[in-house]
């Protein structure tokens, strides 16, 4: 194998493709990328048997075609030391590469091709086709919420069902629930329903373009995101995704309103004097005023904040974790947030003061925990 490159375009390359190299690995051919070059295309894969990811670019100059696994940690911290200028890639029988640029001269010891994992091949090409702004912050407002409970290995992925005219996605860890849906989505074919994980996803924000689409291929055990000049591809959680609907609330009949802003600000302020384990901040409602306040007794520290809310029902105290209701808090793109309850012990409804437009629904569910007394 023998090639030229611009610094500049394989730093980028490898930094894509480096999202999945694990650090550390029981396998360590894992640790390494595979570089195939052929017709002066160079493409990099890298994997750690879950996720994979596959990019291409073009090569300056080609004299001889072939493939080599090289490790990713060492060669990308090489190639980002490096100034932008030409660099020249040459390997032998022993699988031996020397990188050459005008400064230096560099070895790198590589692997055969055949010790690389091969790449999955999906068995039911299912295309279906995704607006990347819509796919980006459906994504964006799930994610959060994703389970790190191995013993619930279902919630651990965003999942996905797509449907005749509606695009749904959701997360939920037990404590929180994020539930967002497209309803001007059409898409031919029977219904999909998929557990992505969260790794995958991570990195398919980090490669979307900001405008455009998205390709998804789909079967049974796996999924593709095809961008311009990369492919994703990952395994899915296997398993049934709990039913979500019988746990968002119908009947919360009562409502306040608070500017949202102000609201993370004070609960970000008393959560300082909450609890180290719990986290817990006290809501007190009462009309037209909300009270956040928190106590932490192992340090003998306690806050409270007073905040102006739009509410008029009977008064009320309820408890949460602070950093759940912050992370929450975070994904209201509006000016207030709205509060939908029944009582201090059922889950709270929290959703944006207005739908971004008509074509979208978006909530997110968060439980009480119960007061300290």
């Amino acid at each position: 194998m023998k090639f030229s490159i611009v610094q500049k375009s394989l730093l980028e390359a490898l930094q894509t493709v480096a999202n999945v190299v694990p650090t550390r690995s029981t396998t360590p051919i894992l640790e390494n990328v595979l570089f195939e070059l052929e017709d002066q295309k160079l493409k990099i894969t890298g994997t750690d048997l879950e996720v994979s990811i596959t990019t291409q670019i073009s090569t300056e100059k080609t004299e001889e075609h072939g493939s080599i696994a090289l490790p990713a940690r060492v060669l990308t911290e090489m190639i980002r030391s490096l100034p932008g200028i030409p660099i020249d890639f040459e390997s032998d029988e022993n699988n031996k590469v020397k990188i050459t640029t005008d400064q230096g001269l560099y070895q790198i010891a590589g692997i055969g091709k055949e010790k690389f994992p091969e790449m999955p091949k999906l068995a039911e090409k299912r295309i279906i086709e995704v607006d990347n702004t819509n796919l980006s912050r459906m994504f964006g407002n799930t994610l959060f919420a994703v389970s790190a409970d191995e013993l619930r290995p279902t919630l651990m992925g965003v999942f996905l069902q797509i449907m005749g005219d509606e695009f749904r996605m959701v997360a939920t860890d037990g404590h929180r629930l994020s539930k967002i849906v497209n309803k001007n989505f059409h898409c031919e074919g029977s219904p999909v329903r998929m557990i992505v994980p969260p790794k995958a996803v991570q990195i398919v924000l980090k490669n979307m373009e900001e405008e455009g689409t998205t390709k998804l291929i789909i079967d049974e055990s796996g999924l593709c995101f095809l961008f311009d000049d990369t492919t994703l591809y990952t395994r899915l959680v296997e398993g049934q995704y709990p039913d979500y609907e019988r746990v968002i609330p119908k009947d919360n009949d009562k409502k306040w309103t608070a500017n949202k802003d102000l609201l993370m600000a004070s609960v970000k302020r008393v959560s300082i004097f909450s609890s180290a384990l719990t986290h817990q901040v006290r809501f007190t409602l009462s009309p037209d005023k909300l009270v956040i306040s928190s106590e932490d007794v192992d340090i003998g520290g306690e806050a409270r904040e007073e905040l102006k809310v739009d509410y008029t029902d009977d008064p009320m105290e309820i408890g949460y974790n602070a950093q759940y209701m912050l992370d929450i808090l975070k994904h209201i793109d509006t000016d207030d947030v709205v509060f939908n309850l029944k009582n201090p012990v059922s889950a709270t409804l929290i959703t944006p003061s207005k739908e971004k437009d008509e074509e979208e629904s978006f909530l997110m569910l968060l439980m009480p925990i119960k007061l300290s007394s």
